[in-house]
């Protein structure tokens, strides 16, 4: 009895540290914005065709770890112990865009290097800017900023929530798996908001049921989460 009440009340310590984490970072994203004519950052700031080695180095995580004195362990969810066996997938943590796992609301939020673009999900015509202002949110409470993350199935980008492939269902997300992670912290999740309060949710709480480039209405559930607009109003 005594051994899985220790091991709940440590993933429950680990929980707790990653809310913090997130937090923090959420408030290193408003003083970013402070100091940058209230724009966020970019998701990453080259292609990595581009640079390969340059682009794992230079994402959003580089661009606030400055306000953090430079230290990478605040980017460490503490759920992240050794190894990951995601599915289809093993990785180890590194400060690195593709392995940090805490992932960026990109598509809304810092969509740069890559021109604004649309996507039309059951009639609503969603926006994403090259850059995005945060005077610009409607509802800073519930406006997603940066939350858990895994790489994808191809191990890319662990730094980026991209919600146009945001489902968690394998059996409708086509394995892109780009929502909040929630294995790490027994099926809850952890995110921080525009206001730089941090939450923890269940999948059903912050994730699309589809994969929005489908197209499905079931897609735009969770919606108003991601969107900092509120597109599709209060879904």
């Amino acid at each position: 009895m005594l051994l899985p009440a220790l091991a709940r009340a440590k993933v429950k310590a680990d929980r707790t540290s990653c809310l913090n984490n997130l937090r923090q970072i959420g408030l290193y994203l408003q003083l970013y914005t402070d100091d940058n004519r209230d724009v966020f950052p970019a998701h990453r700031n080259q292609n990595e065709g581009d640079n390969p080695t340059t682009a794992l180095t230079n994402w959003w995580g580089t661009a606030i770890i400055g306000y953090v004195k430079n230290q990478t362990n605040l980017f460490r969810c503490p759920g992240i112990k050794g190894r990951l066996n995601d599915p289809s997938l093993s990785w180890d943590w590194a400060f690195d865009a593709h392995r940090v796992g805490y992932g960026y609301n990109g598509w809304f939020l810092g969509r740069h290097p890559y021109p604004s673009a649309t996507l039309t999900v059951a009639g609503f015509t969603f926006r994403s800017p090259a850059q995005f202002k945060r005077t610009s949110v409607i509802s800073h409470s519930d406006a997603l900023t940066v939350g858990d993350a895994r790489p994808t199935n191809t191990g890319q980008w662990s730094s980026s929530l991209w919600w146009p492939a945001a489902c968690m269902n394998p059996q409708y997300s086509g394995g892109g798996y780009e929502g909040i992670e929630q294995r790490r912290h027994r099926q809850t999740g952890v995110m921080s908001f525009s206001d730089g309060h941090s939450e923890a949710r269940k999948d059903q709480q912050i994730n699309p049921s589809r994969d929005p480039y489908s197209g499905s209405a079931l897609a735009l559930v969770n919606s108003r989460y991601w969107d900092p607009l509120k597109t599709a109003g209060e879904r």
